[in-house]
């Protein structure tokens, strides 16, 4: 097997482990929400210039932030062995990862240039995740006339 075919290989069990954990991992979120009586989550991102991340997580009902530090166990995929391992860390962490996560499957590198920024809505009633994102852009109109 070639060196290419190899990492193609590996390539695609990460992915394949990275939504099977997602998957996995948004029910657990979901649950623990739940668990904790809060309501609805927004987590907000900005960016650009190539970074860029959380900026403000919002918690409505259970304790508030406070319900936020409850440990979470999640599953983190390594990209080197394309294995899965087990990952504990407190719910805002977990959230924030997530949100990121939900983020990059439409709009990957949107830290890039000039970059963007959207909120992250979990909404445990209604076992929704809704990503609200707005791109930045430079925009050019050029104009020449001759008479």
């Amino acid at each position: 097997m070639s060196e290419i075919q190899t990492m193609l290989e590996q390539m695609d069990r990460y992915n394949r482990l990275k939504r099977e954990s997602q998957i996995k991992d948004r029910a657990t979120v979901m649950a623990a929400l739940k668990a904790c009586g809060i309501t609805k989550v927004v987590i907000r991102y900005d960016g650009y210039g190539d970074s860029g991340g959380v900026e403000e997580c919002r918690v409505e009902g259970g304790q508030g932030q406070e319900s936020l530090s409850v440990p979470v166990q999640t599953k983190l995929v390594d990209w080197s062995s394309a294995e899965t391992t087990s990952h504990t860390a407190p719910l805002r962490e977990v959230l924030e990862t997530l949100a990121m996560q939900y983020v990059a499957v439409e709009h990957s590198g949107w830290e890039n240039n000039e970059g963007g920024s959207g909120n992250v809505a979990f909404d445990p009633i209604a076992d929704t995740i809704t990503v609200s994102h707005t791109e930045n852009y430079i925009s050019h109109e050029d104009f020449m006339h001759t008479y």
